[in-house]
């Protein structure tokens, strides 16, 4: 080989141990395994609001589960979304009586609100 020859071959087998290499990094990264996601499970109550309390920030829902009641308090926080129809509401604006649909997960310390939506007030039509 001559000169020139030797030089083109040094360079042609660098190149190629050097994609070697990159194959051999992009191999051992996609047999990496990805980090956990922690997904919650939420859950979803439709019922009569029985208790709000803006100061404790929390609010119970009395719904019904098969021919039982059941109470679901959860804690309202700043990234809980609270609508009637496309208004963003607050927590103030909620009042016992008031019929809504909750959506919440179950928590170590507790039910947190991720939704809440209130129901528009059912008008009674009087009947002549």
């Amino acid at each position: 080989m001559s000169g020139n020859g030797k030089v083109l071959f040094a360079l042609v087998v660098a190149g190629l141990l050097a994609l070697g290499a990159g194959t051999a990094v992009t191999v051992a990264s996609a047999t990496t395994p990805a980090p956990m996601v922690h997904h919650a499970t939420l859950h979803h109550v439709k019922g009569e609001v029985t208790a709000v309390e803006p100061t404790a920030k929390t609010l119970t829902v009395k719904a019904m589960q098969g021919k039982e009641t059941m109470d679901v308090g959860a804690t309202i926080t700043d990234k809980t979304a609270i609508r009637e129809g496309k208004t963003t509401k607050t927590l103030g604006d909620i009042k016992v009586g008031d019929h809504v649909t909750m959506t919440y997960e179950k928590t170590g310390t507790g039910m947190v609100a991720h939704a809440i939506h209130i129901q528009p007030a059912k008008t009674t039509a009087k009947k002549m």
